[in-house]
């Protein structure tokens, strides 16, 4: 799905600067398929992004170039994302018509939702699909995205200053679709009139959820409750650093269900797992009463929170959906040499995953 495009090698690579890490992909274009040549992962120091916004701008420079150093990889076609929770994506629905007068269409279809004076925003547009309506005619289903213009070019200053030539910024969200595309078309005809799949991307920050239906995305929300929510907990109660904090909930915190013994740490982070998973339960109820769907029928769990031990397993029993993890690397070749902090990380690499997609896959 192009967003914000702005130039062709046979390779691509996918820069996702997050919270707390900058993480990128580089993938070969082959007859068989993408494949994986190049990646890397590196920590952002606390503060350098806050809120989606770029904070410590030298700093992220510093990383990326040594990352890209590191792992060796050349960005001749590069694209990049902001997050979801900084733009504003609402669906509509259209009357059909030529691209050009869509173009229009859209901009002032999108100035009701923009609280900005409009030429300070970007405004883009996808077409999800096509529609009959009761009168016969045809209408199409239209998702808008609108970002601020100061936004995406304060990313695109930062990757021009790291070397990176940026083809395009994306939504984080739609990169991980992207990314797990053939995970969510795995059983997509399987019910009648098309499985409705909702994928939750549990980050550091935020947790995206998405839903949809026979492959089409039809809602998606960003909830302020994530990774970063269960280490301040862990800091507050247990009076510990952020580092310190953040290592105690990768390998002491699991979420435990029907009446298994929980440890102190796993006691402390529960609080936090109970919120989101009401907020997810929100979402779905909101979703079904303005959709009329009765059910959804799989969900699929990505992004870095999504290895908090014992989740998935908690979120199956309160949602009362099976919960699958998804495999980014679902029809992707990996070829490079060292593949532990990848298959590790992967989950964190979704994003850029998806990200790189866009010129691996035309």
């Amino acid at each position: 799905m192009g967003l914000f495009t702005f130039g062709t090698s046979n390779t691509s690579v996918g820069v996702d600067i997050g919270t707390s890490s900058v993480k990128v992909i580089q993938l070969k274009k082959n007859p068989t398929g993408p494949e994986v040549i190049g990646y890397g992962i590196s920590p952002l120091p606390q503060g350098a992004m806050e809120e989606g916004n770029i904070k410590d701008a030298p700093s992220i420079v510093a990383v990326i170039k040594e990352l890209l150093k590191n792992a060796k990889i050349k960005p001749e076609r590069s694209f990049a994302s902001i997050s979801g929770q900084n733009v504003i994506m609402r669906f509509t629905k259209l009357p059909k018509m030529t691209p050009d007068e869509l173009e229009q269409t859209v901009r002032i279809e999108a100035e009701q939702y923009v609280p900005y004076a409009i030429e300070e925003v970007s405004i883009t547009h996808a077409v999800l699909q096509d529609l009959v309506d009761e009168e016969g005619g045809g209408k199409s289903s239209i998702l808008l995205v609108v970002a601020q213009k100061e936004l995406v070019n304060s990313y695109m200053d930062i990757l021009k200053q790291s070397g990176v030539g940026t083809e395009a910024i994306d939504v984080d969200t739609i990169a991980a679709l992207n990314a797990l595309e053939t995970s969510i078309k795995q059983t997509a005809d399987s019910q009648e009139g098309g499985e409705v799949v909702a994928v939750i991307d549990a980050g550091a920050r935020t947790t995206n959820i998405s839903v949809l239906k026979a492959s089409t995305l039809m809602f998606t929300r960003n909830i302020p409750i994530a990774g970063n929510n269960i280490t301040q907990m862990i800091m507050n109660v247990m009076k510990q650093e952020f580092d310190q904090a953040e290592q105690i909930k990768v390998t002491e915190a699991e979420i435990n269900i029907g009446g298994g013994t929980e440890n102190e740490v796993s006691e402390v982070v529960r609080t936090t797992v109970e919120e989101l998973s009401s907020e997810i339960r929100r979402s779905f109820d909101y979703f079904k009463a303005q959709s009329r769907e009765p059910l959804i029928h799989r969900i699929i769990l990505s992004g870095g929170t999504a290895n908090l031990k014992g989740f998935n397993t908690y979120l199956s029993n309160e949602l009362g959906v099976d919960v699958y993890m998804g495999n980014p690397l679902e029809g992707v070749a990996v070829t490079t040499s060292d593949t532990d902090s990848l298959y590790s990380n992967l989950q964190q690499f979704t994003v850029a995953i998806g990200l790189a997609l866009r010129g691996a896959v035309e």
